[in-house]
């Protein structure tokens, strides 16, 4: 009876020595980690990022350029229209100054005309002068002649109206400032690895 009530107090005792090794061996085991499924969560959402950060630089080029060349090509068609419209107003007015030239040119060359037979006439008449009187009347024929020259001048160049006037060139046109290129996003950070976890000591 004492031997069986000794096997039984062994066994008791054994199978508490063994609970308690596999507790102390359960124990040190390393616990569950969630580093690496966290890892993987943000290296999916820093894919995504970052993916999305190179979309954001081509956009970025491409708005870019295409404002530079609207901004170029707006510039462009600014100076052209200016010069236009320049070119233009030249050139009506030539043409108004070359037509009313042609008019006047005659008028001034029988203005000249009669001036020169005036002096001719006057030169002629002190040159054969004897008396004052006959000088006097040399100036006064002279005198007379001139004006009457320069009033039918007047009287035929204002008959033609007023003289064109040449424009006066505008001021060009200021440039724009150029458009500004966008300032880049921020690249994404990639997550750090978490170190492999160590293996349990045997």
């Amino acid at each position: 009876m004492k031997s069986k009530k000794i096997a039984a107090v062994a066994l008791l005792v054994s199978g508490l020595l063994i609970g308690t090794t596999v507790s102390a061996l359960a124990d040190e085991s390393p616990a569950p980690t969630t580093s690496t499924s966290t890892y993987q969560t943000q290296l999916a959402a820093y894919k995504i990022a970052l993916t999305q950060y190179r979309v954001a630089l081509v956009t970025n080029d491409i708005n870019y350029r295409a404002a530079m060349a609207k901004y170029q090509s707006d510039w462009n068609t600014t100076m052209k229209n200016y010069w236009a419209a320049w070119q233009t107003a030249i050139t009506a007015f030539r043409t108004a100054n070359d037509a009313y030239q042609a008019q006047l040119a005659p008028i001034q060359a029988a203005r000249k005309s009669a001036l020169d037979a005036a002096g001719a006439a006057f030169l002629a008449a002190t040159a054969s002068a004897t008396t004052n009187d006959a000088l006097n009347a040399a100036l006064t024929a002279w005198g007379n002649a001139s004006k009457a020259a320069n009033a039918t001048y007047k009287s035929a160049a204002t008959a033609l109206g007023v003289a064109p006037v040449r424009p006066i060139q505008p001021t060009e046109p200021v440039k724009p400032a150029a458009p500004v290129k966008p300032v880049d996003p921020t690249k994404p950070v990639p997550p750090i690895k978490p170190a492999p976890t160590p293996k349990p000591s045997k």
